[in-house]
């Protein structure tokens, strides 16, 4: 590590650097709070579970997934959390590469960006 170069950052690119991980922090912080408060609505402790429990993403499952999980619960309480949960990590996945984006140009390196296109 102490041959690795740090580039020397100038003042506003680090206030840059800060402020988007001051947003990615809120962002995790505000879907974290949206899955509990989901677990809380659907009768499951947020404190019991873990993150192999596939509840603890439902940005990520689908309708028949969540209703074999959690049977006799309302569709609505999921469809609200799965709209939430995926705004708020295509909004992690934004700041997050941007993030990347400048780290990558502070070493100047070219970032290769990998799409979902086939």
């Amino acid at each position: 590590m102490e041959t690795l170069p740090i580039p020397d950052a100038p003042v506003d690119e680090r206030e840059t650097m800060a402020t988007l991980a001051r947003k990615a922090q809120e962002l995790h912080m505000q879907r974290r709070r949206r899955v509990a408060q989901f677990l809380c609505d659907i009768g499951s402790s947020p404190a019991q579970s873990s993150s192999r429990n596939p509840l603890e993403e439902p940005w990520l499952l689908t309708p028949d997934d969540f209703t074999r999980r959690a049977r006799n619960t309302p569709l609505r309480l999921f469809t609200a959390a799965r709209d939430e949960t995926a705004a708020l990590t295509e909004q992690i996945a934004e700041v997050e590469q941007e993030t990347d984006e400048r780290v990558a140009a502070l070493y100047g390196v070219e970032l290769y960006v990998k799409t979902g296109e086939a």
